[in-house]
């Protein structure tokens, strides 16, 4: 698998020629190319003659949970997985329709990944009961470009900080890690 997941491994064919090579799919949406070829000799390589194929898979937005409403008050914080202090805010709804509408915006404050995040859109909202959900768009990066974006937060208990959780994923590979807020709430509301 080559794309928005690299991946390889062996998979044996049974009786019909055929089997299941299974992995996990992105955070974000994406596209991957899978290659497979018959090993007959056993090597580990493709060699001239051993029978071969391809596929693609593409990997699109969750549907959108119907009246779900996620608020991250501003002034929320987090120390991101590269040891900088980040700061976020937003908020993101979806209509009983499941039509989407939000902003946000995080601020990576440096020194390792100085950047500022600000939504262009909210494309999908998936909430998981009421304590988890994720917020998927796009946005600009330094004020700059459209990039895929994933927001998964958790609503444990008020006060949120030092209990809700956030984590930003952004096309570009950087990944601020799920942690416990420093300051701000989460608040995830159903119907």
């Amino acid at each position: 698998m080559t794309g928005s997941v690299s991946a390889q491994g062996p998979c044996t064919t049974n009786s019909n020629g055929q089997c299941d090579f299974t992995y996990q799919g992105p955070d974000l949406p994406g596209a991957d190319v899978i290659t497979a070829f018959a090993d007959t000799d056993g090597d580990g390589t493709q060699d001239a003659g051993e029978p071969t194929g391809a596929a693609a898979k593409i990997w699109v937005l969750p549907v959108t949970t119907p009246l779900c409403e996620i608020i991250i008050t501003d002034g929320g914080w987090i120390i991101a997985n590269n040891g900088d202090k980040a700061n976020f805010g937003g908020n993101a709804k979806s209509s009983e329709s499941g039509a989407t509408s939000g902003q946000q915006q995080y601020r990576d404050r440096g020194p390792a990944q100085p950047m500022r995040v600000q939504s262009i859109n909210v494309l999908a909202i998936v909430c998981d009961g009421t304590s988890q959900a994720s917020i998927y768009g796009q946005a600009t990066i330094d004020g700059s470009g459209s990039f895929f974006y994933r927001i998964k937060v958790k609503d444990v208990a008020e006060p949120g900080a030092g209990q809700d959780t956030y984590w930003i994923i952004l096309e570009t590979g950087y990944n601020s890690g799920e942690h416990t807020l420093g300051g701000g709430n989460v608040q995830i509301h159903r119907g």
